[in-house]
């Protein structure tokens, strides 16, 4: 029998739950090598790389608009503090990569918030830091995203008062031929 004092206390891991969608994904099937509504532990030494590559990277997307090694995540932590950051670095010498408005060019990296949404060819990934207490290891978890992540950014209920019509009105609609793939300047496409 085991003496309850001899058990060793568990850390909880920091958890990256990252969110995924692809318009065409049933279509063409890029996330077939991604295991969902599964947590997977990760070394916090080794940078966790997303891209085409199933050897180099270990979250593999099945897409040729994806290059080699698209991004890579590392965990970092700040001087004094035991918490686990992230920070995102592009490594595709022929894509941009955007988090939320910022774009990365080739080996640009940003610290990631605790919610972001990446951007990349017709990727997007909402991805949410849930805190941990190790700092030796963290856990990912894939959901697929039945709507654009961006909608859910965007169109997140608020407060606001009902108008006296009692009609609101759909404040997040985007025109159809304004994509979110690329950055657009406001005159070129207005929301509505």
């Amino acid at each position: 029998m085991h003496n309850i004092d001899d058990v060793e206390t568990e850390e909880t891991l920091t958890c990256l739950r990252i969110t995924v969608h692809h318009p065409l994904h049933e279509i063409k099937n890029v996330f077939q090598l991604i295991h969902f509504n599964k947590r997977e532990k990760h070394m916090v030494e080794d940078p966790l790389k997303v891209g085409r590559d199933t050897k180099s990277c270990h979250i593999s997307l099945y897409d040729l608009r994806v290059s080699r090694v698209q991004f890579s995540i590392q965990a970092f932590r700040h001087f004094n503090s035991s918490k686990l950051f992230f920070e995102i670095k592009n490594l595709s010498k022929r894509g941009k990569l955007i988090v939320n408005n910022t774009e990365l060019e080739h080996l640009n990296k940003v610290e990631l918030p605790k919610k972001a949404l990446v951007r990349f060819a017709e990727f997007q990934l909402l991805v949410e830091k849930e805190d941990g207490e190790s700092t030796e290891s963290f856990d990912t978890f894939f959901e697929l995203a039945r709507t654009p992540p961006w909608q859910d950014i965007l169109c997140a209920p608020s407060m606001s008062p009902v108008p006296e019509t009692g009609i609101l009105t759909n404040a997040c609609t985007i025109p159809p031929h304004c994509s979110l793939q690329t950055p657009v300047e406001m005159e070129e496409c207005e929301l509505k």
